[in-house]
């Protein structure tokens, strides 16, 4: 059991340059809580108020195809929704539970980004204004499909209450091929109860609306942790290709330096250097096991998922609006795979450049006891740094292989269906 407190972030930390966008959205949600608000309790109740209706979304969604559909275009989005929320079901329950790790890794990352603008310099800025701006994008790219995937079926939803009213509260009509019910209603399983507004109406509202936020929400800020670490990474590589000492005590001048003097600050650079590779990689461990197991989750259902759309599209009939948010779906997948095993692929390719970049530090001025401690860290920075999700890597050779796999299983389906 969470103790408030201990959910609970500084003010600045919602003006993050990289997370604040995410936990100004995380405060609505109530999944965090500032400091400074009155009653913080209220908030993180509604996170588990919130979380609570995705999972009753998700089964009432899985109750409604268990039950069938007539055609496989009646059912092939529907089905695409059911699965995509209970994803995301999987995806929030872990959140919900590993709050504290969220928490704990928050506090660090807003930390040493403080400590970063405080001390970085004009190409170390940069690097940081370029994660921002990168961060920004990609989460455009993944929530402007599910928002307009969203607002397509809000606009039928409204379009068919205002000028085809006999087409929304009219089951008896629905059930003898008369009239085809909404988008929203074929996703629950209501029967009669799509009569009542509140239920039929209003519920799948409220239900699509926490789909759209959620989805992206979570993939895309998970994506700015990855981020953040490819930031640190790309920093310290920097700074050991430049090894100033100055960086430890700015009045410094190396000039005046006597020969012991320049290796004891150079021995306590390697020593900060070493500390810092440390740092980032109990970060990525951590990380890992906030991920591991909805990853995971994400590469069996999404993989089964576009193989069956991909059916879908090809075998079936669908009418426009199915085509249109079948491409969606599949790019919405697609791209929430991409962000994870992109992102851990470049994590990795920078890890394995910090050797390179001590090697490239002018380790031939210095003297014989810093270049064995150099070779030690050398050998320690070539430990390979790999992010996993339970039985598979995150690279993008993972990601191609799931592509491959979901094209293979369309072949075979296909072929299935056609002899």
């Amino acid at each position: 059991m969470f103790k408030v407190k201990d959910l609970l972030l500084s003010p600045t930390t919602f003006e993050d340059p990289i997370f604040g966008t995410h936990l100004r959205c995380f405060q609505w949600y109530g999944y965090v809580a500032s400091k400074d608000q009155i009653r913080p309790l209220l908030s993180l109740i509604r996170c588990t108020i919130l979380t609570a209706s995705i999972w009753l979304s998700c089964a009432l969604m899985l109750a409604r195809v268990f039950r069938g559909y007539e055609n496989l275009n009646d059912g092939a989005t529907s089905y695409a929704t059911a699965v995509q929320y209970f994803a995301v079901s999987i995806a929030t329950f872990n959140a919900y539970v590993q709050r504290g790790k969220v928490i704990s890794l928050l506090r660090v990352a807003h930390s040493d980004i403080q400590n970063l603008m405080l001390e970085a310099d004009n190409r170390e800025m940069e690097l940081l204004v370029a994660t921002q701006a990168y961060t920004r994008t990609i989460t455009l790219l993944i929530w402007v499909p599910s928002v307009i995937a969203g607002l397509m079926a809000y606009s039928d939803c409204i379009y068919r209450t205002l000028f085809l009213p006999k087409s929304v509260f009219n089951v008896p009509a629905v059930r003898r091929g008369e009239e085809h019910p909404i988008l929203l209603f074929q996703l629950f399983p209501f029967g009669e109860l799509c009569d009542n507004f509140v239920v039929g109406y209003l519920g799948p509202w409220y239900a699509l609306g926490l789909g759209i936020t959620t989805i992206p929400l979570w993939h895309t800020f998970i994506t700015c942790l990855m981020k953040y670490v490819n930031l640190k990474l790309q920093i310290l590589n920097k700074r050991v290709e430049e090894m100033d000492i100055t960086r430890l005590n700015f009045k410094l001048v190396i000039g005046r330096l006597t020969a012991s003097e320049l290796t004891f600050w150079q021995m306590q650079l390697f020593k900060e250097f070493v500390k810092e590779q440390l740092r980032i990689r109990k970060f990525v461990q951590e990380l890992q096991y906030l991920i591991c197991v909805p990853v995971m989750a994400d590469f069996i259902i999404f993989s089964v998922l576009m193989c069956f759309l991909f059916f879908a599209l090809t075998v079936g009939v669908p009418s426009k609006m199915d085509y249109f948010f079948m491409f969606i779906y599949l790019f919405v997948m697609a791209g929430i795979l991409w962000i994870y095993h992109w992102h851990a692929t470049l994590i990795v390719e920078c890890h394995d450049e910090l050797s390179l970049a001590y090697f490239s530090c002018g380790w031939y001025n210095f003297e014989m006891p810093l270049q064995r401690m150099l070779v030690f860290m050398m050998m320690h920075a070539q430990r390979p740094m790999k992010m996993r999700a339970l039985l598979v890597d995150l690279n993008l050779r993972t990601f191609i292989d799931i592509g491959r796999g979901a094209y293979s299983y369309f072949n075979l389906l296909r072929s299935s269906h056609l002899y």
